[in-house]
């Protein structure tokens, strides 16, 4: 069984490839769940099941790098703008037609893409499907959560290197993960990255 804590924690597991690094596929859930069952399950999901993409193929692998980020410190915004680039993911939720849609990004997605605050809202605004104007009355009835994460990543050749010195990446069932935080939360659902 794995050798690291099994905490319960809401956790994205994603995938990148090449040098470049380019998302290959990126699912988690704000629930918390016990690190040994999610990082087992959404490591798969992310893999296998992100429609964005085709399954990850045996021939992909030795440029896979995989990042395992741990959600904490959720807090309520008291706007749109209510959250630190590079230190806060967001979740957004909001009323548009007839349904309630919801988008997050991890911390380091805005960051990474150079965005502005108000460039990262536009994006979640299009990525929970707002195809109209973004105008100011819609992003002011945005109810923003904001948190941080705790991220650990390995790529292929570390996986290599660890496999010949941990026994128990011989049978998959150690994962580079270690830490005394516990985390419970209100907020829920699995998401697309």
């Amino acid at each position: 069984s794995p050798t690291f804590t099994n905490d319960s924690y809401p956790l994205f597991v994603t995938w990148k490839i090449g040098n470049k690094k380019s998302l290959r596929g990126c699912i988690g859930t704000f629930t918390s769940l016990s690190l040994h069952k999610g990082i087992k399950e959404y490591a798969l999901t992310s893999a296998m099941n992100d429609s964005r993409f085709n399954p990850v193929a045996k021939h992909e692998i030795s440029q896979l790098s995989v990042s395992v980020s741990l959600l904490v410190g959720f807090e309520d915004g008291t706007d749109y703008l209510d959250w630190t680039v590079g230190v806060h993911g967001i979740k957004i939720e909001f009323s548009y037609g007839r349904s309630t849609k919801t988008a997050t990004f991890l911390p380091d997605v805005a960051k990474e893409q150079g965005w502005t605050k108000e460039d990262t809202v536009e994006a979640l605004l299009k990525k929970a499907g707002v195809r109209g104007p973004m105008n100011q009355a819609l992003k002011d009835s945005i109810k923003l959560i904001r948190y941080r994460s705790e991220k650990v990543e390995m790529d292929f050749e570390e996986y290599l290197t660890r496999r010949k010195n941990v026994p128990e990446l011989l049978n998959g069932s150690y994962v580079p993960l270690s830490n005394g935080h516990s985390s419970s939360s209100k907020y829920s659902n699995g998401y697309r990255q």
